[in-house]
């Protein structure tokens, strides 16, 4: 296979990837937005604080941890008491047990909630699209490369 139409190839799905990431970027922030457009607000407290440890090996093959940290929040509607967990955990710890933060939930279903603050509301689709926005113009950058490389 020629040099410049593999280079091509790579830079062709370096893109699509990229512009997928991009996608589903926009799609959950999206989705996100609406929700907390269309959400009822009220203060929870943070009852709990799970780590969650992850294994991973770096390049030359020993095994590297990390540690990510869960609020769990507890909240009240109409006297009822509700709880979820955030399924944003960071390291360090962006909550302390006892804090209180600022609840989105569903009306018609208080247990749909979501901490109502930028970064937990905001992170996935911020680290996505940032990727997204990484790959599609090194693929584009490869594609058209490829595209004008001499045949040898």
């Amino acid at each position: 296979m020629r040099r410049g139409r593999l280079i091509t190839i790579i830079g062709a799905i370096f893109a699509v990837v990229g512009l997928v990431l991009v996608s589903v970027a926009v799609t959950l922030a999206v989705t996100t937005a609406s929700f907390l457009g269309s959400a009822e607000r009220v203060d929870g407290v943070v009852v709990e604080m799970t780590a969650k440890t992850s294994t991973s090996r770096d390049s030359h093959g020993r095994t590297r941890e990390s540690v990510s940290w869960y609020p769990t929040v507890e909240f009240s509607v109409d006297g009822r008491r509700h709880s979820f967990r955030s399924s944003t955990g960071t390291n360090p710890p962006m909550y302390e047990k006892g804090d209180v933060v600022p609840v989105a939930y569903d009306p018609g279903d208080p247990s749909d909630a979501v901490i109502a603050a930028f970064w937990p509301a905001f992170l996935a689709p911020l680290i996505v699209g940032g990727l997204g926005v990484l790959f599609t113009p090194v693929g584009v950058v490869l594609f058209v490369k490829g595209r004008r490389s001499p045949a040898r």
